[in-house]
């Protein structure tokens, strides 16, 4: 196997995002990305744009890289084998952050997505799906192309991916000045911002988590992305202790029903959390059987509240921060921004709640 010289592989990125502000980089290849992004947003799956950024930085740096054997360990014939994995956590992960370059997915292990995570080598018929087929079969092509060029070939063509992939770089709304926020006008806020549009689940999560960052602290809570597997963790947002949940709070603002809340209730105490809570906003949703959830509840030790509208969770989440509830609720104004954020929101959202919290 060879190894991918971190130092040399960010100088490489670095130079290349410094000259695509005057030289685009190869057109041909400029045409290629373009059509790979736009198949990926058809089938909705990204992260073969972070596979291809990580091939091009590899050839760049290192002709010989065998772009096929991209897991060392299962290439023991494969000289040229190298780590895709390492290369796109350590490189291109952090020099895309700092530079503006979209790689397609937000993670700090962007290969540790299907199909990377399951393949030995590339094309190895680990399964794809129907709808990511075109983009996958197009990587490939793709891949086959760069497997013969040379590393000043790959670097016009890596400056080309720079070009398009900033493109995709989201430019949110910044708030300049004072917030004019009250726990009373952050409850409306947030109605009406959910309201507006449920953006698949993002927007009311992303309300949730700030609610909590301003009572537990940031660094207390974590928040996934919409559809996460929870292997890790019981509910869309949790509160740590030591690095471990102790809090699990799920999000729905669509309708749900009582084995909802058991299911969800289960994996907590599964998971080891017993102190547990369920945010249904949906304006359809029906009130539950209180009584009969707390019974059943009881029996597995689990403590479980219920909100179902988000005046209520905003008093109790205020009530119990550290801060006055004036400052708790514009500092939730805040963190709700940057969950908005780091939910890969539309920006449309994101210009939105700052117009309803800029007083």
């Amino acid at each position: 196997m060879i190894r991918i010289d971190r130092q040399a592989a960010e100088r490489v990125l670095r130079d290349q995002a410094e000259l695509s502000d005057r030289d685009s980089g190869d057109e041909r290849w400029i045409g290629r990305i373009e059509e790979l992004s736009r198949l990926c947003e058809v089938g909705n799956i990204r992260t073969h744009i972070a596979f291809l950024g990580t091939a091009l930085l590899a050839k760049s740096v290192d002709a010989r890289a065998d772009l096929v054997w991209i897991k060392p360990k299962h290439a023991a014939d494969a000289p040229f084998a190298f780590s895709a994995r390492t290369l796109s956590e350590h490189v291109l992960v952090p020099v895309a952050a700092d530079v503006g370059i979209h790689i397609g997915v937000t993670g700090a292990q962007p290969l540790n997505n299907q199909p990377y995570f399951r393949m030995t080598y590339l094309g190895d018929a680990t399964p794809i799906s129907q709808a990511g087929r075109p983009a996958f079969d197009y990587l490939r092509g793709l891949v086959e192309e760069l497997k013969a060029m040379s590393a000043d070939e790959s670097r016009n063509a890596l400056r080309a991916f720079v070009t398009v992939r900033r493109r995709y770089q989201p430019r949110y709304t910044e708030h300049a000045g004072e917030l004019h926020v009250t726990p009373t006008s952050l409850a409306a806020a947030i109605v009406a911002f959910v309201g507006e549009n449920s953006e698949g689940g993002k927007r009311a999560q992303a309300c949730v988590a700030g609610l909590f960052d301003a009572t537990f602290g940031h660094a207390s809570v974590i928040s996934g992305r919409i559809n996460d597997p929870s292997r890790d963790k019981p509910g869309d947002v949790c509160v740590l202790a030591d690095g471990r949940p102790y809090k699990a709070i799920e999000v729905k603002d669509k309708p749900v029903s009582f084995n909802d809340v058991q299911i969800f209730g289960k994996k907590a105490v599964d998971m080891g959390v017993t102190d547990a809570a369920y945010v249904m906003v949906a304006s359809r949703q029906e009130r539950l059987d209180a009584e009969a959830l707390a019974r059943w509840a009881d029996g597995f030790g689990l403590s479980l509240s219920l909100f179902y509208d988000w005046t209520d969770l905003v008093t109790s989440a205020l009530y119990w921060s550290p801060m006055p509830a004036n400052d708790a609720a514009k500092l939730s104004a805040t963190r709700i921004r940057e969950r908005l954020i780091s939910m890969e929101a539309l920006q449309e959202s994101v210009a939105s709640w700052v117009r309803r919290i800029a007083g």
